[in-house]
């Protein structure tokens, strides 16, 4: 519709028939569309996936493992102890069959167990190559890297090499997975790195129909897993806080690198449609830390300390972080999160 401006009659308006429909549509439309309830309501169900989880021998792994193993999820468990990670299979089995785990596709469930050094990048691709494998050919597409340890040492008195190997446990082993299990990706794709897109912002020319062309190839080369593909990597509130009383200065400088460490994969990965996110949770009740606080009345103090600092006036149960990992697992309830540090402290980071 257009508008005369030397006119002040009502035939000054007029309309263009031939007028080109505007490129933003209204968010409202015009013939109301009854929707399907699955592009309304986030489903959390993992059929047919592998979840790769390390530390897996953990309280924390513990608990996410039986949700994973609820939602249909097999797991491939990663701990640097072999012992523990066979008593936990056995256990999460006993699970399985005491709450008649069955996935909607009706295929069982599978655990396996790998011992692994995170911290040493050989091993984890070794085992990262052969998880396949064992899952009848599934490529993992899902992550949960709880592996990790914290010293409390005074920082001027942090043994170098204490304070290096456990930076490469923290740090570096989660890059060594995500990288593994990215490359696995790509690699299965067919896709020589040297043909690979390097942005998704790649100019391409679409006159050139040489298959030889650079521009061609790279438009041609860039694989996208539509965000199905999601690693999810425990960090902690020590990667934006310093905590007190105890002096942990390793422990917090690899959290905040791995936290750091997200955003940038999360940030060059994004072409490929893969996902990265972190959860950074606060003190954690695991019956280990539990057992840990009431051997001693020290122990007894430092927990008093803490949950002094704590809006919710106390430490988390493992379970409370079960909700946000399989929100950022899921295929269509986090499809837009990526980069995100999900902080679950009962609110420590506030004051």
């Amino acid at each position: 519709m257009t508008i005369n401006s030397n006119s002040s009659s009502k035939d000054s308006f007029t309309t263009k028939t031939n007028a080109p429909q505007p490129i933003v549509q209204s968010a409202t439309p015009t013939e109301q569309i009854l929707p399907n309830v699955d592009n309304i309501v986030p489903n959390f169900r993992l059929d047919d996936y592998v979840t790769v989880v390390t530390g897996g021998s953990g309280g924390l792994a513990h608990t996410l493992c039986q949700a994973l193993l609820l939602q249909g999820s097999s797991l491939a468990l990663v701990d640097l102890d072999l012992l523990k990670l066979k008593d936990v299979r056995d256990k999460l089995n006993s699970f399985i069959k005491q709450n008649n785990i069955t996935p909607k596709n009706s295929n069982p469930v599978k655990i396996s167990i790998w011992e692994c050094d995170v911290s040493n990048s050989n091993e984890v691709n070794e085992i990262v190559s052969k998880i396949t494998s064992e899952h009848d050919g599934t490529i993992p597409f899902k992550l949960v890297h709880t592996a990790g340890f914290c010293n409390n040492i005074p920082a001027e008195q942090y043994d170098p090499v204490k304070a290096e190997y456990l930076v490469k446990v923290n740090l570096m082993g989660s890059l060594y997975f995500a990288q593994a299990l990215t490359n696995l990706h790509l690699t299965s794709q067919n896709i020589p790195k040297n043909r690979r897109r390097l942005s998704i912002s790649t100019k391409v020319d679409e006159t050139k129909n040489n298959i030889d062309d650079k521009v061609v190839v790279d438009a041609l080369a860039l694989p996208n897993f539509k965000g199905k593909v999601s690693f999810v990597f425990i960090g902690s509130m020590s990667g934006l806080i310093v905590n007190t009383p105890q002096p942990q200065v390793a422990y917090n400088m690899s959290k905040a690198g791995v936290i750091h460490m997200v955003k940038s994969l999360a940030c060059e990965w994004a072409k490929y449609g893969i996902r990265i996110n972190c959860i950074s949770p606060g003190y954690i009740a695991t019956d280990l830390t539990k057992k840990v606080i009431s051997q001693s009345a020290e122990g007894a103090a430092l927990q008093k300390e803490w949950t002094s600092r704590i809006p919710l006036g106390r430490m988390a149960e493992p379970k409370e972080f079960v909700g946000a990992m399989l929100y950022l697992l899921s295929d269509n309830a986090s499809t837009y999160t990526t980069g995100e540090n999900m902080i679950i402290d009962g609110g420590y980071t506030c004051w």
